[in-house]
Formats: structure tokens, C-alpha cells, sequence
């Protein structure tokens, strides 16, 4: 994935809203989106990523969204979109941005001085029905848009100065 300032600055203007949803809702149609919070005890931005990444426990390759145990507290099934969204194959552009809130509403109670992470993610991923990645030989259906590029296992394009990479 590259790095995309325009996906930045969308993430950066949702995020000074301080609202534990996903949005702004004209957005959502074209842009996948993960939302991490936290409250209290400090974490690091990677920390907060890395549980996204940590879903991957949860999602059962190569069917379709499928999530397995159970869930994680507060949700009705198990999590592991953020996780499928991270990895979405098509989804090559990403811009996330941070947010101190005085006050968030979350899960039906007040957060104080939390810290809100925003992750916008193109093109959307986490399509009903399909799976995020294909089975084969790594990096051998990447769009003829990236050139050819292939590092970790991961189609990207040749720009390397806005690789991101998060392990």
C-alpha cells in the first residue's frame, strides 16, 4: 500500500470530530475505513494497529468474511474486517490520521481524553461474498498499474518513497 494525503486529510477531518462511527457517509460508498480508540492506559499508534492485524486469528481463508470464535466484548458477531480490509487485495492506497477527544461516545458510555485512530483505506474492500486475497503464487495478479512490483509477498507500486509498511 501507498501512502495517499488525499485519504489522509479525509481521515484527519473525520477523526477532529471525535464520533466512534464510521463516516462521513457520502465516503463510505468508495473508502473502507478502520477505527481504533483508546482511553486510559497508554498505547502506541502501532499497538493500535497491530490489533487490527490481530484479527487475522479470527478469519478463516478463503471463505468469504467469515469469521470465526467468538467475538471479542460489545459486538454481535466475531471481528475480523479490520483485519480483511488491511489485507484487501485491491485496496493499494491508505491514509490514517490521530485525534485527542475530550469526550467520545463509545458503546453507550463517555471516553475521556481519548485518542481516536482513523485509517481510510482505497478502494474499498470487505465486499460480501468475496474473499480478500486470491490463492497462487504471491504477487502474480497485480494490477499492470504497479509495474511489477512485488516486496514481501505484496504487489506495490515503484514508488518506494510512500511505501508504507507496518511490521
Amino acid at each position: 500500500q501507498v501512502w495517499d494525503e488525499q485519504l489522509a486529510r479525509a481521515a484527519e477531518a473525520w477523526a477532529a470530530r471525535c464520533l466512534w462511527d464510521h463516516g462521513p457517509p457520502q465516503l463510505m460508498k468508495y473508502v473502507g475505513q478502520n477505527l481504533s480508540i483508546q482511553s486510559g492506559r497508554y498505547r502506541s499508534v502501532m499497538d493500535m494497529v497491530k490489533s487490527w492485524h490481530q484479527e487475522k486469528q479470527h478469519y478463516s481463508f478463503p471463505h468469504p468474511r467469515e469469521c470465526t470464535p467468538h467475538c471479542p466484548s460489545k459486538c454481535s458477531s466475531s471481528v475480523c474486517s479490520h483485519y480483511t480490509q488491511m489485507v484487501w487485495a485491491s485496496s493499494s492506497r491508505l491514509g490514517c490520521a490521530l485525534s485527542t477527544c475530550a469526550n467520545v461516545r463509545v458503546w453507550g458510555s463517555t471516553w475521556r481524553h481519548a485518542v481516536l485512530l482513523v485509517c481510510n483505506y482505497a478502494i474499498k474492500g470487505n465486499w460480501l461474498g468475496e474473499a480478500p486475497y486470491k490463492v497462487g503464487r504471491p504477487c502474480s495478479a497485480c494490477p499492470p498499474t504497479y509495474g511489477g512490483g512485488c516486496s514481501n509477498n505484496m504487489c506495490f507500486t515503484e514508488l518506494k518513497s510512500n511505501k508504507v509498511s507496518w511490521f
